[in-house]
């Protein structure tokens, strides 16, 4: 007779609302994990673009004067004649 008193009935509503709220924090827990694993990617994109980008690539390692360019007279395709 508990329920004409406004006894009993209330704790299915309560069990509702706390699984909404745990499916919210699982939720939460995700976008966080999301966001931390990308900051972390990115941070470690911009680490190797530091590493890699103190050398040009189009710069031989073969010359000691590769980053002087061609310091020839001639033009390209001429006979020598400037």
């Amino acid at each position: 007779m508990s329920f004409l008193f406004g006894g009993g009935g209330d704790g299915g509503a309560a069990q509702r609302q706390q699984e909404q709220q745990e499916k919210q924090i699982k939720k939460q827990e995700a976008t966080q994990l999301a966001e931390k694993t990308e900051m972390a990617q990115r941070e470690q994109s911009g680490m190797r673009a530091r590493r890699r980008g103190g050398v040009r690539s189009l710069l031989s390692t073969a010359r000691m004067d590769s980053e002087l360019g061609i310091q020839d007279s001639t033009k390209l395709g001429g006979g020598g004649t400037a």
